[in-house]
């Protein structure tokens, strides 16, 4: 947008902190080739969805002559530089490079200039640079390290509990991670649960200030109200018998579903909210209507006190997210990823979301970037920042809402409103 509105906002909005509602960031890192770098891991989906997926494994193969691979690249990367990862690209590629223009002599002189992310302190720089005071992160780590509280993140982390590794369980190795972890013998569904529940308590001593699932990638999100019964007949099978395997998948199944409403009971106890993948899943090739956040209407419904964030603005569900919203107290909508993904629906999302619900109830920003690449991070951030600027713009222009509101809405969704759902130990903006 370029009127004056938009502008105005847009300057004010640069100054405002952030809460970076969900990201994966291990550990500093390097990368040494220019493609993969200014690329990072969602343009590559665009750039195989533009040339096919053998064709973008070519490219990226460091192996090959970088003369062949910018042939690849290059017809690929103008079909997608428009998208939402095409810009977020750009946009790195300004604040690292000083340029955005793209031809096979830049990426030759911009090799030399790489950034080294495995120095911490130049891996923090981009964080820094884009007013990200904390941090969400689903990083995964060494379940021994969290139950020895040997587990420290990065600056300005706060842990999720990862669920999937915890409830996606076929065969009796996948229950021995969780003993390794506590060094004790599971023997029965009962005992698993507690030593669930006892590293669930750890992982919050270690900072975690929520839990998160992702299982949509595998699984349709429509968690039943199974028995114990049923759950147990199967935990119990693969108990039993090492070489046993159980389904899980598409449909889920009686122990997957149990499991998870038993750890929801068990947020509730600890008071940390839950977050959901919901809609839109990385790489190419899978079923987006699995992750639809209408399937969760059961698990809203049954835990009323547990408090939900759903993710990726749900794309391209954003009805069903906003009416789950508007209808669940316990819901609030997570913008992470959104704007990558599509920053149209995501302007479109955010002005609905002022005249559909409270604006109390949205977080809008979440890089979901991980690895060596916090320059992406800082580009996200600015497609957020675009984003809230032009939202709550087209909002003011038609006397929706005036200049004040839509300064106090731009504060809320981009930092106190996660900072205070999470609780983050942050001061207030």
């Amino acid at each position: 947008m370029r009127g004056d509105t938009y502008q105005t906002l847009r300057a004010d909005v640069e100054q405002m902190p952030l809460v970076d509602a969900h990201e994966h960031h291990v550990a500093p890192a390097r990368t040494t080739d220019i493609l993969k770098f200014i690329s990072g891991f969602y343009l590559t989906h665009d750039l195989a969805s533009a040339s096919g997926s053998e064709t973008a494994e070519r490219m990226f193969d460091a192996s090959v002559p970088i003369e062949e691979r910018w042939k690849l690249f290059e017809p690929a990367y103008r079909a997608a530089r428009h998208t939402g990862y095409g810009r977020g690209a750009r946009y790195a590629m300004e604040y690292v490079f000083g340029s955005d223009e793209v031809t096979l002599d830049s990426l030759r002189e911009w090799s030399t200039r790489i950034p080294d992310y495995s120095d911490p302190d130049r891996y923090e720089q981009p964080l820094a640079d884009a007013k990200i005071r904390a941090r969400v992160t689903d990083n995964w780590p060494p379940l021994a390290s969290i139950v020895d509280g040997s587990y420290h993140g990065l600056p300005n982390q706060y842990l999720a509990i990862s669920l999937p590794q915890f409830h996606a369980i076929t065969r009796r190795t996948d229950i021995e991670k969780i003993e390794r972890a506590i060094g004790s013998r599971v023997t029965s569904l009962d005992e698993y649960v507690d030593m669930c529940r006892l590293i669930f308590g750890k992982w919050k001593e270690c900072g975690a200030v929520c839990f998160k699932d992702q299982s949509a990638y595998q699984r349709r999100i429509d968690y039943r109200l199974a028995t114990k019964a049923d759950a147990e007949a199967l935990f119990n099978r693969i108990l039993a018998d090492p070489r046993q395997a159980i389904e899980w998948g598409e449909s889920g199944h009686a122990l997957s579903d149990w499991l998870m409403h038993c750890f929801l009971r068990i947020a509730r106890e600890m008071d940390l909210p839950v977050q959901y993948h919901t809609g839109h899943m990385a790489m190419n090739y899978n079923d987006v209507a699995k992750g639809n956040a209408a399937h969760l209407r059961v698990v809203l419904e049954v835990h009323r006190d547990v408090r939900f964030d759903l993710f990726h603005a749900n794309w391209p569900y954003g009805g069903d997210l906003l009416f789950l919203a508007k209808n669940y107290p316990n819901v609030r909508i997570n913008f992470c990823w959104a704007q990558q993904i599509d920053p149209v629906y995501a302007h479109r999302l955010l002005v609905q979301s002022v005249s559909a619900v409270p604006f109390t109830k949205v977080h809008a920003f979440g890089s979901d970037v991980g690895g060596d690449q916090p320059h992406l991070s800082w580009a996200y951030a600015k497609l957020a920042r675009d984003s809230v600027a032009s939202a709550l713009a087209e909002l003011v222009d038609t006397d929706f809402i005036d200049l004040e509101a839509a300064r106090e809405i731009a504060i809320a969704w981009l930092y106190s409103n996660p900072r205070e759902y999470f609780r983050l130990p942050i001061d207030p903006a």
